[in-house]
């Protein structure tokens, strides 16, 4: 997919199925490599942040947090003018051990958070938001907690009769209550790319795009 036209800030992705080698030789024009997380043990699996390089980003190390399949999570801080804002990217395996995944989660919430840096978190987490269930309840409740909502309402993985949203993309709606989200099917993977736009978090009313897309 070419993102020439109009390149977003930062590109997620997941399930890059690349060791530490492989990932450190990926180039991507006009983007770094802000934040990744291997695979060591098993196959495939992996997430990884590239941000564009007309903004500040730094690393936050989640290494001891991750665990293969339960939760495989990396995440950047963007130094922009009017904000800081976490982005945080995970894998979640639907064999992984959901206990670990939301206990873990919770840990890394709050030692992110704070009044000065809002949090993004976008990634493939196995669970269908069409669907009521009580891992959806879990989780919805955690992130309430640090006022984010899932935002995505639309298929993510479609396949024969199978239709589910398994991705998402959460943010604090009260304060970034102007943003657009939309699918793009990138024929990359058997999940669709979600990108979401949210207006005027720059000065000069610049807006701010992020891409998240499952590449496997």
């Amino acid at each position: 997919m070419c993102l020439s036209a109009n390149p977003p800030h930062t590109i997620c992705l997941t399930e890059h199925h690349l060791d530490v080698n492989e990932i450190d030789t990926i180039v991507l024009a006009n983007y770094s490599l802000g934040a990744k997380f291997c695979r060591n043990a098993l196959k495939n699996g992996g997430v990884s942040i590239f941000t564009h390089g007309s903004i500040h980003s730094t690393n936050i190390n989640l290494n001891k947090f991750c665990k293969e399949k339960d939760l495989e999570i990396c995440a950047v801080k963007l130094h922009l003018p009017c904000h800081k804002i976490c982005i945080i990217t995970i894998y979640r395996s639907r064999s992984g051990n959901f206990q670990y995944f939301i206990d873990n989660l919770e840990k890394i919430l709050s030692i992110i958070y704070s009044n000065t840096t809002e949090i993004i978190i976008c990634g493939d987490i196995n669970i269908n938001y069409l669907n009521d269930s009580t891992h959806k309840q879990l989780l919805d409740s955690l992130l309430a907690s640090y006022g984010l909502c899932s935002t995505v309402q639309f298929p993510t993985r479609i396949q024969n009769t199978s239709h589910s949203p398994i991705d998402n993309i959460f943010i604090n709606t009260l304060k970034f209550s102007d943003f657009s989200l939309y699918p793009i099917i990138n024929r990359l993977s058997d999940h669709d790319t979600e990108s979401i736009i949210v207006r005027n978090i720059f000065e000069q009313n610049r807006n701010a795009y992020f891409y998240f897309n499952k590449k496997n």
